[in-house]
């Protein structure tokens, strides 16, 4: 890694601009290498603070993008770099344009199998173009992965998109990613219910706001168990902001 990699609360994050991520995308087409990509939020962050396998998971990744008002907030308080932030759902969105305009095959993992039909549909009218090479539910058994991934070899796909949720999805792609021969296997959590136009992005000015957290916790009050750790972020990444100026 360049370093670009940074740490906010211990936890390795990648201080990449939008636009420097993507030519880093279209570079790594040229090569085989089995490449992962996590968006990292301030959940996550917390997550991985108390759970050493998420933490090892997030440390061995190739990419882990700033996604929400957290990693962003804290590479500029900590560091002193403005970087703007890549969402899950962008990050899915822009690699579908790539893999459209530079032949890239790609495969997807994941959603209700309904939901999973309704977004490949939705796919296929905006990247009419797109080598979509095969997919697959997030409902098969773990008895059955080793068939899955001689599947999704055998398609040639060179980018897997996995949503499982996280953190199924990363737990999943780095246990397995071993015996992939894809080029990049990314985890986006959500991004095919939004495909599918099963879930809604939050209103720009939210999104500018930084207040996903609250939009997405109005929809789904059952995320306030997971999303009770924010407060205790903000409070800890505003500390080490302070240690940080003061050395």
């Amino acid at each position: 890694m360049d370093n670009s990699r940074k740490k906010i609360l211990g936890v390795p994050i990648d201080a990449y601009q939008p636009q420097e991520f993507i030519e880093k995308i279209k570079h790594g087409l040229q090569d085989h290498k089995v490449k992962t990509i996590f968006a990292v939020n301030a959940e996550k962050i917390m997550f991985a603070r108390k759970d050493p396998k998420m933490f090892n998971i997030l440390q061995d990744s190739d990419f882990l993008l700033p996604d929400g008002f957290g990693p962003v907030v804290g590479l500029k308080l900590i560091y002193g770099k403005k970087i703007e932030r890549t969402t899950g759902v962008g990050l899915m969105f822009k690699f579908l344009e790539i893999a459209e305009k530079d032949k890239a095959k790609v495969f997807i993992y994941g959603a209700k199998p309904e939901v999973l039909e309704i977004a490949k549909k939705n796919i296929r009218k905006k990247h009419p173009s797109l080598d979509l090479v095969g997919s697959e539910h997030g409902y098969i058994s773990e008895k059955e992965y080793f068939k899955f991934i001689k599947q999704i070899n055998v398609s040639g796909a060179d980018i897997l998109f996995v949503a499982l949720g996280s953190p199924k999805q990363e737990i999943w792609i780095h246990k397995y990613k071993k015996l992939l021969k894809v080029k990049y296997c990314i985890g986006v959590g959500g991004s095919i219910d939004v495909l599918a136009g099963q879930a809604q992005l939050a209103p720009t000015w939210i999104s500018k706001m930084y207040l996903e957290w609250i939009y997405r916790l109005l929809k789904d009050p059952s995320r306030l168990k997971r999303q009770k750790t924010i407060p205790i972020f903000i409070v800890k990444m505003l500390m080490e902001a302070v240690k940080a100026r003061l050395n």
